[in-house]
C-alpha cells in the first residue's frame, strides 16, 4: 500500500481526546489478502498503558508544585491531595474525620472503653445560647440517614481531656438532656452535670425521661470489664434496679438482696433454663450443698412473784441438708448491730437462764445459731413481769408467710401492744425501723439502712428475699 504524507493539517488532538473509543483502525496482516478492523477502545484494552514508578524527586516540576501547595510556617495543604496508590507515613494526625470504608488496626477490630447499642451521633457543631442551651448539629454522612435523638432523650457523652502539650490526661463523662427537636441533625439540649457538649464528641442514648420506650439499651463497658442491659433510665444515673443483666466483673455492685457481689459472673433479673443447672464447690470440685437450719425453743420468761416460768428455755438447733462438724458451730447473741460468740457454744443445743450474764440488765435478748460460716437461724426471748403492762410488737403478714417458687408478695404490718391494749396508731412513723435476716449479712446491712423510720408498714418481693429470709420490727417507744 503506497501512503501519501499531507504537511500542515489541522491537528487531531482535540478530537482523539474527545473520541478515540469510537474511532476505527484498519490494521494490514503479513498476509496480502489480511485487512482487520479494531476500535480505539479495542486498541487501548489490548496494548494498555505500561505502569511508571518513579521517585518523587525524578518526576519534573512535581517538587515544585507540591512546595508551593504547603505553607511553610504550619506545613498546611490548603487544597484538595488525592493519591490513587498506597502511602506509608510514619506519623499521621487528624483534625477532624476520618472516613474509611474498613478500618483495620493490627487486624483487629478495636473501640474505646465503652461501647453502646442504642441511638448515637457525632457532634459537628455545637452553639450555646443566652439561656445556657445548646443548639447541636449532628454530623451527617453523605448517603446514610442520619438517626437523630428525641425529645427528653438522656444523653451520654466521654470527652477526653488534654494537657498543654496536647496529650491525654484522662476523660470525663458528661450528660445531657434533649429539650427540643428541630430537624433529623439538629437539637437543643442542656447539660446535666455541668460540662458543655463540644465537637466531634459521640453522644449515646442511655434513657429518656419520660418515654419508657427510649429507656433501655446495652453496652460493653472494656475499662470495667462487663456487658450490661439496662431498662427504665430516666435519668443520667445508672441505679442498681437499672440493671437488668450484667455479665463480667460484678465488683462494682452492692445488691439490696446479695449484697456487695465480688468477682466475675452473672446477674440476672430473670432466668429461665432448660436443661440442667450444675453447682460445683470451686475448690474441691464437689457438688455444692444447698442447705439450712432452724431454732426451736421458747420465747418467754414468765415472772410471777419473781420467780421465772420456766427456769431455763432450751433452744436446739435443727440442720436441713447439712451435718456440720463441730468446730463449725456457735451460738451468738445480738448487741446493738453486733453478733457476739458465747464462749463453749458449739452444741446443737443452748441452755438460757433468765440470769445468764448476756442479758445485759435487758428483757429482751435475740441469739442466733451460726454453722458452718454460712447458715443461721435467730429466735428472740423475752421476759414478761406479772403485774406490768409489757409492750409486744406482733409482725402480721397480708399474703402468708410462705411462698414457693420465687413468688413472693406480701405487706408486713407491725401492730405494737401495751398489754392487752394496741397503741399502734399513737407512734410515729419514724419510730418503727425494719430488719431482714438472711443468708447474705452484707445485703441485710444495705436493706437494714433502706429501712430505718420507714413507718409500720413494708412491701416484700422477689427481690427482697434469696433463698430465705426472716424480717423483724423494731420499735423506739418514748415513756
Amino acid at each position: 500500500m503506497s501512503g501519501v504524507r499531507i504537511k500542515d493539517l489541522q491537528s487531531a488532538k482535540s478530537v482523539i481526546e474527545q473520541g478515540f473509543d469510537q474511532f476505527e483502525f484498519v490494521v494490514d496482516l503479513p498476509d496480502p489478502d489480511a485487512t482487520l478492523k479494531v476500535s480505539g477502545a479495542e486498541l487501548k484494552k489490548a496494548i494498555g498503558t505500561e505502569k511508571h514508578i518513579h521517585p518523587l524527586e525524578e518526576v519534573d516540576g512535581l517538587p515544585g508544585e507540591l512546595e508551593k501547595k504547603f505553607d511553610r510556617a504550619g506545613g498546611t495543604i490548603t487544597g484538595d491531595l488525592r493519591v490513587d496508590g498506597n502511602a506509608r507515613m510514619k506519623n499521621l494526625s487528624i483534625d477532624e474525620y476520618l472516613e474509611v470504608p474498613e478500618l483495620k488496626y493490627n487486624r483487629i477490630t478495636a473501640t474505646g472503653n465503652e461501647f453502646w447499642v442504642t441511638d448515637a451521633g457525632v457532634i459537628d457543631d455545637a452553639w450555646e445560647d443566652g439561656d445556657g442551651i445548646f443548639l447541636i448539629t449532628l454530623k451527617k454522612k453523605p448517603g446514610e440517614v442520619t438517626i437523630n435523638f428525641q425529645y427528653k432523650d438522656i444523653l451520654r457523652g466521654i470527652f477526653y481531656t488534654q494537657d498543654e502539650d496536647g496529650k491525654p490526661t484522662g476523660f470525663k463523662t458528661a450528660y445531657f438532656e434533649v429539650t427540643g427537636i428541630i430537624d433529623e441533625t439538629r437539637f437543643d439540649c442542656i447539660p446535666l452535670n455541668g460540662i458543655a457538649p463540644e465537637r466531634f464528641m459521640t453522644l449515646a442514648r442511655q434513657g429518656n425521661k419520660t418515654n419508657p420506650d427510649r429507656q433501655g439499651s446495652i453496652y460493653l463497658d472494656g475499662l470495667h470489664k462487663f456487658i450490661r442491659v439496662i431498662d427504665q433510665v430516666s435519668s443520667e444515673k445508672i441505679e442498681q434496679k437499672n440493671i437488668k443483666v450484667q455479665l463480667g466483673d460484678l465488683s462494682q455492685i452492692n445488691h439490696p438482696v446479695f449484697g456487695q457481689l465480688q468477682g466475675y459472673g452473672a446477674l440476672l433479673e430473670n432466668a429461665y433454663i432448660c436443661g440442667r443447672l450444675i453447682q460445683r464447690n470451686p475448690d474441691t470440685g464437689e457438688d455444692w450443698v444447698v442447705g439450712a437450719v432452724s431454732v426451736q425453743g421458747e420465747q418467754v420468761f414468765r415472772y410471777k412473784d419473781d420467780i421465772p416460768e420456766p427456769t431455763t428455755i432450751t433452744l436446739t438447733a435443727i440442720e436441713l441438708g447439712i451435718t456440720s462438724p463441730k468446730d463449725a458451730r456457735e451460738w451468738q447473741f445480738k448487741n446493738g448491730t453486733e453478733w457476739i460468740t458465747i464462749p463453749n457454744s458449739q452444741s446443737l443445743t443452748f441452755e438460757l437462764s433468765p440470769n445468764a450474764d448476756i442479758w445485759w440488765d435487758k428483757r429482751t435478748l435475740t441469739l442466733r445459731y451460726f454453722a458452718c460460716g454460712v447458715y443461721y437461724d435467730i429466735i428472740t426471748i423475752t421476759k414478761v413481769f406479772d403485774g406490768e403492762d409489757a409492750y409486744q410488737v406482733q409482725v402480721v403478714s397480708s399474703n402468708g408467710s410462705s411462698f414457693i417458687n420465687s413468688d413472693i408478695a406480701t405487706m408486713l404490718q407491725a401492730k405494737v401492744f401495751k398489754g392487752v391494749r394496741e397503741i399502734t396508731d399513737t407512734l410515729p412513723e419514724n419510730a418503727f425501723y425494719w430488719f431482714r435476716v438472711s443468708d447474705n449479712p452484707e445485703g441485710d446491712a444495705v436493706w437494714n439502712q433502706l429501712h430505718e423510720g420507714v413507718g409500720r408498714t413494708v412491701v416484700i418481693s422477689d427481690e427482697d428475699v434469696y433463698r430465705k429470709a426472716v424480717f423483724e420490727c423494731e420499735v423506739n417507744i418514748n415513756d
